[in-house]
């Protein structure tokens, strides 16, 4: 089983509620399990609490995902602007240098295609096309080119190679967090699972103490043998 396989089929929140209130109650019935299973302990429900505890610890998959989110936000502006601020220089370059092809390719006119779909092959263009217009400064003001813009090319470049290295290291660390957050629900599931097994047979004539045992079942399924998914 992949590390990152769910041993549960009920969404994450139901366990944990289910969890929660099982932890709670276990205490007052712990002489009923014991007495079937000596494995179980008076403990069992602080297990199960710090088991819960373990989960909501880590960041939700939803703040993960709100997360990527912006950082991708973040990447996106920087590039807006380095688009911005190359088309405004390109626009001078050309007039700088309408007649030199080699001085227009050094400034990346004959590399945008190879650009466009690669954010680390964009922030090295960047990078570079600073360091071309600090070279030809002088011509670029010349022809009308704001001086500033020219200085702060380098600082877009610095700006997308920031971001684009926050989004990449969260990318890796979002694995990590997610299999550690399914790890630490299956501890969870596998903690509550032997309570619902062992409550359908001491409470079998007990209705309202197996309901508060017994795990919860996916919205679709009523675990008939036509249901293609089971609790």
């Amino acid at each position: 089983m992949s590390r990152n396989e769910r041993l549960f089929k009920i969404p994450e929140a139901s366990l944990l509620e289910h969890a929660e209130v099982v932890a709670e109650m276990f205490p007052t019935d712990a002489a009923d399990f014991m007495a079937l299973d000596s494995t179980f302990t008076v403990e069992y429900g602080t297990t199960i609490k710090n088991a819960v505890g373990a989960v909501t610890a880590l960041k939700s998959d939803q703040v993960i995902i709100d997360q990527m989110a912006e950082l991708t936000q973040d990447v996106l502006d920087s590039m807006g602007t380095c688009n911005t601020d190359y088309k405004t220089v390109a626009y001078f370059v050309r007039k700088a240098f309408k007649d030199n092809k080699a001085v227009q390719n050094q400034f990346g006119f004959n590399d945008l295609a190879k650009v466009r779909d690669s954010q680390a092959k964009m922030v090295l263009f960047m990078e570079e096309h600073a360091g071309t217009a600090m070279e030809h400064k002088t011509e670029l003001v010349a022809q009308g080119c704001n001086e500033a813009l020219i200085d702060k090319l380098h600082v877009d470049a610095l700006n997308l190679k920031t971001a684009n290295i926050k989004q990449e290291k969260f990318k890796k660390e979002r694995g990590v967090i997610t299999q550690e957050r399914v790890q630490f629900l299956n501890e969870v599931y596998s903690l509550v699972k032997p309570l619902s097994d062992v409550a359908q047979i001491i409470y079998s004539d007990d209705a309202a103490h197996l309901a508060k045992y017994s795990l919860p079942k996916p919205k679709s399924s009523q675990n008939t043998p036509d249901d293609l998914i089971e609790s």
